[in-house]
């Protein structure tokens, strides 16, 4: 059944990992509710039951999801442990959306941002059982998989584990439902989209990462006094941040007068590379959140963003980071091989470095200042259709041309 794209949607948007200033959930969140409601559309957004008060003040999120595995990946329990999380999390989220859902009219559109296998088990249970009689669609979003890449044939495989397994065996099982059109398999880059169509037998969607843009006024027609690079967000190995003080530390060390400033924000860790950079006037660090408005501030007086992610993590990824650099008009220093470098490539202004290379970033935030006015009017050539196309009016429009 068809939906029309005139009428106004009823969406509802389901994350467990919202619960704090961690990840990117909140501000994504907040562009979908946004976005949706100025088109038109109903949104209800479910979160974490201990959701911290600004995020249900801010969304008027219902807090009644289980704790996200996505925040305890880390914590170091045993094996044993981890693989119990799985069916204990899936029963309770079951049991959340079935209270929840038997005391609503049926949605149009239920979204679930982060699906992994735990999130995948509850899901499957919920769409087989207490949806059938309904016309909702189900956009269930992977924004990572289980995959590894063979560097010799160029090749992608499913990784060997019991999870992996599970996986595979789910999204088969659901088979029915998305050539139906009653279910989608969202991925947020072209390569991921692409990679899992190819290893599940199942038509992933491409969908874009909407980010609003939050300059109005970017464009310089010279480079300022002082140019400023910027690395936004907390510092993680993923991301590259110990090559990158590594990096400014070397062109530092080669341009000790330059006019450039850079701006890192690295809430803990790598206190061996910041020590690097400890003498070097030209480095302001951040070292706590950003509170409401902050980051547009921030964005607004960055001409550059340096984004020196790892291979191993963005080969397939979306880094919503890149996206608010180009939208913003914000030059990119990303990695080649990324996705970050792949869309900054076509949407944007790039300047690309070599993967954990040091050496390669100084070079690329040299070549950045030696290039800027050729970089800044490229970034202003592309400015609107990088805007249209990460934004909801356009994952919206994705969304219809699918089912309809």
């Amino acid at each position: 059944m068809e939906i029309n794209a005139s009428q106004p949607l009823h969406w509802l948007i389901i994350e467990d990992a919202l619960r704090d200033q961690k990840g990117h959930w909140f501000e994504y969140i907040t562009t979908f509710r946004r976005g949706l409601q100025a088109l038109g559309d109903e949104v209800t957004i479910l979160a974490d039951k201990e959701a911290q008060s600004f995020i249900l003040e801010h969304l008027k999120a219902i807090p009644i999801l289980p704790h996200s595995i996505w925040h305890r990946m880390s914590d170091g329990a045993n094996p044993l442990i981890r693989y119990l999380r799985l069916p204990i999390h899936a029963w309770q989220t079951v049991k959340a959306i079935k209270q929840f859902l038997t005391q609503k009219d049926p949605y149009d559109v239920i979204f679930v941002p982060t699906v992994l296998v735990h999130h995948l088990l509850g899901w499957t249970w919920i769409i087989k059982r207490y949806l059938p009689q309904t016309q909702t669609r189900v956009i269930l979003f992977f924004p990572n998989a289980p995959v590894s890449y063979d560097v010799a044939t160029g090749n992608y495989n499913w990784t060997n584990s019991l999870t992996t397994r599970l996986l595979k065996f789910l999204l088969k099982t659901l088979t029915s439902e998305v050539q139906q059109g009653r279910v989608i398999l969202g991925a947020e880059t072209y390569p991921m989209q692409k990679v899992l169509t190819q290893l599940s037998g199942l038509p992933f969607t491409y969908f874009p990462h909407p980010v609003e843009p939050f300059i109005t006024n970017f464009y310089q027609e010279s480079p300022p006094g002082k140019l400023v690079m910027g690395s936004y967000g907390a510092a993680r190995h993923e991301k590259g941040n110990d090559i990158l003080y590594q990096g400014i530390s070397k062109f530092n060390a080669l341009n000790p007068n330059s006019n450039t400033e850079f701006i890192l924000q690295c809430l803990e860790g790598f206190e061996a590379e910041k020590a690097l950079l400890s003498h070097d006037v030209n480095v302001n660090w951040l070292t706590n959140y950003f509170q409401p408005g902050e980051y547009p501030r921030y964005l607004e007086k960055t001409n550059v963003m340096l984004l020196p992610y790892r291979i191993s993590s963005y080969r397939l990824r979306v880094s919503r980071v890149v996206i608010e650099a180009m939208i913003n008009g914000i030059i990119v220093i990303a990695t080649d091989g990324t996705t970050l470098a792949d869309q900054a490539a076509e949407f944007g202004a790039l300047v690309r470095c070599k993967n954990e290379d040091p050496v390669s970033v100084a070079e690329a935030i040299n070549y950045a200042i030696n290039h800027y006015q050729d970089l800044i009017n490229q970034c202003q050539l592309n400015i609107s259709r990088v805007q249209f196309h990460f934004s909801v009016k356009y994952f919206r429009n994705c969304f219809l041309t699918k089912i309809n």
